[in-house]
């Protein structure tokens, strides 16, 4: 929003500057597009526009195995993640001067990728040989498999990963909320959960839904720590990158790249739309307010 005293000239310039930031990290994602929808795939010399590699996506059992896989990892991954970073946020929002539960959180990104999943490979590796030990010694046999690796583990090692970014989403988000709204709930007689439900979650549930979407576009871009813990089955970052290691991508994977990339998009686009119209909504309420207030 531009104020009364900035010349216009710069406020066009600064949007001008955004959507060129924007384009440019756009630039692969339009050009995986472009290779998509070319009868001759990638690096052919002729260029002829098809969409049948996206109607050829569904008949190639091992993406769409992979998509699957990968969708189930995502959600699982969002039910644990989300929760956890937003009950960590709500923590610090108490106590804001405890900078060390930041640090804390914030550690697990300042750790190589294939250094951290090597490590809870170990790490898996060792309690699952205790487990089939213990589970020999008492006979309780259900626990052998525990964290052998495949989903369980996979699992972890994205939640591991993730908690962080949600952390710090939600905690920007709850920078605009007063404690004592929830505080002055609990004193009319409502119980906890139901001021959290409706005084607290409106106003976060912005950065909530961009976590969930967040969560998903992080699972589908993991590669390493997956690879490594996820065990028998194939994802679909796993699969893209053996094609490119060995046959080189299919037509069929860039088709897929694109609609994921699409659903990618929508999801960012509606969340961020939804939140300037209610940032816009709120502004004007406020305004309003504001004016009503004034003496006459």
């Amino acid at each position: 929003m531009s104020d009364d005293y900035a010349n216009p000239w710069s406020y066009r310039l600064m949007w001008a500057y955004l959507f060129g930031v924007v384009l440019i990290l756009m630039t692969p994602t339009f050009y995986n597009y472009y290779i998509s929808l070319n009868e001759y795939g990638f690096g052919a010399a002729n260029y002829e526009f098809t969409t049948g590699w996206y109607a050829a996506v569904f008949s190639d059992s091992l993406l769409v195995n992979a998509f699957g896989w990968t969708l189930m990892l995502g959600l699982v991954n969002l039910v644990v993640t989300v929760p956890l970073g937003l009950l960590a946020a709500k923590q610090f929002k108490r106590r804001p001067s405890q900078a060390w539960l930041v640090a804390l959180m914030l550690l697990p990104l300042f750790v190589p990728g294939d250094i951290f999943a090597s490590a809870l490979l170990v790490f898996f590796k060792t309690l699952n040989g205790g487990f089939q030990e213990l589970a020999a010694l008492t006979g309780l046999t259900f626990m052998k498999g525990w964290f052998k690796l495949g989903v369980t583990t996979a699992v972890i090692g994205l939640v591991v990963y993730t908690v962080p970014y949600i952390f710090i989403v939600i905690l920007i988000t709850l920078g605009r909320f007063h404690p004592e709204q929830t505080e002055a709930a609990r004193a009319c007689g409502a119980a906890a959960w139901r001021a959290f439900w409706d005084v607290e979650f409106p106003q976060v549930k912005a950065g909530v839904f961009a976590s969930c979407a967040f969560v998903m576009i992080l699972t589908f871009n993991e590669y390493t720590r997956t690879a490594i813990l996820k065990g028998g089955f194939d994802t679909f970052t796993t699969v893209l990158v053996s094609q490119m290691l060995n046959t080189g991508m299919s037509e069929q994977s860039y088709a897929m790249g694109g609609i994921v990339s699409s659903i990618a998009i929508a999801v960012i686009g509606t969340v961020l739309v939804v939140t300037m119209l209610r940032a816009g909504q709120t502004e004007r309420r406020r305004r309003g307010e504001e004016a009503l207030a004034l003496p006459a």
